[in-house]
């Protein structure tokens, strides 16, 4: 068996950690963890979603039968995830759907006697566009009168940035990025007041209500697992709390509807010659050589993407746009497209890891080896909005992959004259084909490339070197 290591953002289950190796994922349990699994792992709801996907599929196995031993004396494997995405790279319709899926696992478990120990979106993935619960060592045996333990963690990490982008129209993305833990009680409280001139649903039992409670306990000596037994807490009414929480989470709206780049599918730059020409050329360069992993930046609408995961095993597509990932997700979602990956990604303001010493949550070059990116329509917006100059896109690229699929609009591409419209004469004169072409050319080999009939924009398959 090949050696596997602890992943480094498994560490916070005492009873649990996760191992990653060469194609294997294994979740081992100490004495008191695996006593936990035996107890619950028959039961209904546990099956249940074994058999529907909604949990991670999982086998039991012997430690040392995955090269572990002691303090483990019970394991599972798992089958590996395409490429692991955290919340803070999603959209709305995606923690949306994480939640209810939470929710509807939580529900289940308690009315069958089981309780769920957590309830974070760290625990649940997405297969393509199918929101998937992995966390295994999750469940417990639910003793009668106890509270559901991860109702915090569930408003501070779900609920609170639903109702922050449903509610106030802000973005959740950059406060998740800034806490791995969510935003606090105390913190939704001062951006939900009670002045707001429209109740908002869910308000006040969930952030009032919840922030007025800790803040009562906060410095008492009360043990809550007695207060929790006395109350009555039995099944039936966790189970009516959480679907009250359902139906506030399925009721949020995401307000926006339009953005910077939502209307982009039109294409209206392009002639349409130059866009069919475009996707031969992609197509053509992907289906070169067996693909387990493509990554497209600056997605947009997909049509790409989709042309990519024809010819390959899976395919991370990443726009700087959430709400035009929203809508892909939705349509990919309806198609039930389990190959595609959208995701809410600025690489101008990405790649470093959060949470405990920066490793929890690895940057995400660190989370993927793509056989092949494609950089569409992509670099001017990172040179001239961001000032990213091409040397520094172009390293980027030669750490990231062996193959390359990049469009280098002109200075004379309308859009690139949109760009450069407010800025300073002279500052953007290296963005040009001939300087891009060089600079390429020191660090890949140009296998083709090709002018596209608009005469504007040329578009490169490139191979890189050593």
């Amino acid at each position: 068996m090949a050696s596997i290591l602890q992943d480094p953002g498994s560490f916070r289950d005492p009873l649990s950690k996760v191992f990653v190796g060469d194609g294997t994922v294994v979740r081992a349990f100490t004495e008191m963890g695996a006593s936990d699994i035996d107890k619950v792992w028959k039961k209904k709801s546990i099956q249940r979603a074994l058999e529907s996907g909604d949990l991670i599929s999982s086998t039991i196995v012997e430690p040392a039968s995955v090269g572990l031993g002691a303090p483990w004396v019970s394991a599972m494997t798992h089958p590996l995830v395409p490429f692991i995405s955290y919340p803070y790279e999603w959209t709305f319709s995606m923690l949306q759907d994480a939640a209810m899926l939470q929710l509807k696992l939580t529900r289940a478990a308690v009315v069958d006697g089981v309780g769920v120990k957590d309830a974070t979106p760290y625990n649940i993935q997405f297969i393509g566009s199918r929101a998937q619960f992995i966390d295994a060592g999750s469940f417990e045996v639910r003793k009668k009168g106890d509270p559901w333990y991860g109702y915090q963690q569930f408003c501070e990490m779900f609920l609170y940035p639903l109702m922050l982008q449903g509610y106030l129209g802000v973005g959740f993305q950059q406060m998740l990025r800034g806490s791995v833990n969510g935003i606090s009680i105390d913190t939704m409280r001062k951006l939900l007041p009670s002045s707001l001139r429209h109740p908002r649903k869910g308000r006040l039992t969930h952030v009032v209500l919840h922030a007025a409670a800790q803040k009562r306990y906060a410095d008492s000596n009360v043990d809550m697992k007695k207060q929790a037994a006395k109350s009555g807490l039995n099944a039936q009414v966790l189970d009516a709390t959480m679907k009250k929480l359902e139906s506030i989470v399925s009721s949020i709206n995401l307000g926006d509807k339009t953005s910077t780049w939502s209307e982009y599918s039109e294409r209206g730059h392009y002639i349409e010659s130059s866009l069919d020409e475009k996707q031969k050329f992609v197509r053509d360069a992907v289906a070169s050589a067996p693909r387990k992993q493509v990554w497209d930046i600056g997605c947009n609408d997909g049509i790409f993407s989709r042309i990519a995961a024809a010819h390959s095993d899976y395919v991370v597509a990443m726009d700087a746009d959430p709400l035009v990932i929203d809508r892909l997700y939705n349509t990919l979602k309806a198609e039930k497209n389990e190959k595609i990956l959208p995701l809410y990604v600025d690489l101008t303001d990405s790649g470093g890891g959060v949470g405990w010493r920066g490793q929890e949550r690895p940057g995400i070059f660190n989370r993927g080896k793509p056989d092949i990116v494609m950089a569409l329509a992509v670099i001017h917006h990172m040179a001239i909005t961001f000032h990213v100059p091409l040397a520094s896109q172009l390293d980027m690229f030669r750490d990231l992959t062996p193959e390359l699929i990049i469009e280098m609009p002109h200075a004379d591409d309308p859009m690139v004259r949109k760009l450069l419209t407010n800025k300073r004469d002279g500052i953007h004169d290296d963005f040009n084909l001939d300087e891009f072409e060089r600079l390429l050319n020191e660090r890949f080999t140009v296998k083709s490339k090709m002018l596209l009939s608009s005469g504007t924009r040329t578009i490169f398959h490139a191979v890189r070197k050593g």
